[in-house]
């Protein structure tokens, strides 16, 4: 039976019942018969309605990139923190095969979807698994709401609370953290591309506390700065001890505030820590729009912590933080160095010099032979000068100009020519400032 004879059955239906007499029954079944037929016809008129993938996803609240998802049974305390999932529409038993088993005891909990293509939809959704289990998945649907792929991306159980999955997905890549606790806390990270047809690929596994030195002070920092590991890029943390000070350690922290293909901007988290307790002592914090750790077409390698002599006075010692940038063009290569200096101060850190630029390289050439290039080093040296309490600090440079120039038998011939340069730097009662001298 269809919609349509199931309709005309509960119409006729109501009003035979509410007759007594066979004489209004037949008039009744005459109107009745009428106004089924204008109801029938006018449905007629109506196209079929169905269920709508696009229409469905536009029902979805909507999150910021990049998302750091770290859901857990604490994430659901109140019963407003539930929202309706259509698990139908979602084809959820492509993940979950045994979802609409007899005896099943998935729980849809919760989802919000992601902009990350224009090419296909994506939606993570949240199941509980019984008692004590509950995951999220990232699912990539293509734009007539078929499952394209799928990952992981975070995970809690509270029967032996001894593992947790959490991530941070941005435009085109997940960084999924799996953490166990055994003797020590140990983080499997793992990180997925996601390509521009919506299928997910792992490219890269380590173990944290194989690849991060000092590992645990590290996690010590991070716990006092209040930060999640995923908030931050782990590639670029690094620590060293004072060499004054053995027990205690400088820390780099660079957090995370956007990033996307070839592309991240962070804040920087500068500490001294001490390697027993994992306290912080002193602190040092500077957005991305002082600090101009970008990374794009200039990419952003490498942070160093330099840890050489720099006596500023006779008892103060500064350290330097080194920030090495490198260009992406082959035809227009491109290379610089910066160096900052910190003094402690009180319980924070003070910068008495801000980005000088010890190295830069560039150039253009037509990636055969032809070009010309420059490459300035500079080496900072301590003098026995002082203003305002600091002493002044000498800088010697070297510029090299080299030209390329293919000659008469094909070969490629290099002149260079190279300059010593000479600079003063002087503290002005806040950080030091470029005084050059004459040759």
């Amino acid at each position: 039976m269809n919609y349509t004879q199931i309709l005309i059955l509960i119409c006729l239906t109501a009003v035979f019942s509410s007759c007594n007499q066979k004489k209004k029954q037949e008039v009744t079944k005459e109107v009745a018969q009428d106004t089924v037929d204008q109801i029938v016809e006018e449905m007629e008129e109506v196209p079929n309605k169905t269920t709508n993938f696009s229409d469905v996803m536009d029902g979805i609240k909507e999150r910021p990139l990049p998302v750091l998802d770290d859901t857990n049974f604490d994430s659901f305390i109140e019963e407003g923190d539930l929202n309706e999932i259509d698990s139908g529409t979602f084809k959820i038993e492509t993940i979950y095969p045994d979802f609409y088993s007899e005896g099943s005891k998935y729980r849809p909990m919760a989802s919000y979807k992601l902009a990350l293509s224009q090419n296909f939809y994506t939606v993570v959704v949240t199941f509980r698994k019984g008692d004590h289990e509950m995951e999220s998945t990232l699912i990539n649907y293509d734009l007539n709401g078929n499952v394209i792929d799928y990952q992981l991306v975070a995970y809690d159980e509270i029967a032996e609370g001894m593992s947790r999955t959490e991530s941070r997905i941005s435009e085109n890549k997940i960084m999924v953290n799996h953490i166990f606790w055994t003797e020590k806390k140990e983080i499997e990270q793992k990180e997925y591309r996601i390509h521009e047809d919506g299928k997910i690929k792992k490219i890269d596994t380590k173990v944290l506390s194989n690849t991060l030195t000092d590992y645990t002070l590290i996690l010590s920092v991070l716990e006092e700065l209040q930060l999640n590991l995923l908030s931050v890029k782990t590639d670029l943390i690094v620590s060293k001890a004072m060499p004054q000070y053995p027990d205690e350690f400088i820390v780099v922290i660079p957090e995370i505030v956007d990033e996307g293909e070839q592309y991240f901007e962070l804040n920087s988290h500068i500490v001294i820590a001490n390697d027993k307790t994992g306290g912080i002592s002193h602190r040092f914090f500077e957005s991305v729009a002082d600090n101009q750790w970008v990374s794009d077409a200039i990419g952003l390698r490498e942070i160093k912590i330099d840890t050489a002599a720099y006596f500023i006075s006779e008892d103060t010692r500064a350290f330097g933080i080194r920030v090495y940038r490198y260009g992406m063009s082959h035809a227009n290569p491109y290379e610089n160095e910066t160096i900052s200096l910190f003094v402690k101060s009180g319980d924070t850190l003070k910068k008495v010099l801000d980005k000088y630029g010890v190295m830069d390289y560039g150039g253009e050439w037509d990636t055969d032979c032809d070009g010309e290039f420059l490459r300035t080093e500079k080496i900072l040296i301590l003098s026995d000068q002082k203003t305002n309490g600091y002493f002044d600090i000498a800088v010697k440079g070297k510029m090299t100009k080299t030209k390329n120039t293919t000659n008469e038998n094909g070969d490629c011939d290099a002149e260079e020519i190279t300059t010593d340069q000479t600079s003063l730097l002087k503290f002005n009662g806040q950080e030091y400032k470029d005084e050059t001298r004459e040759q």
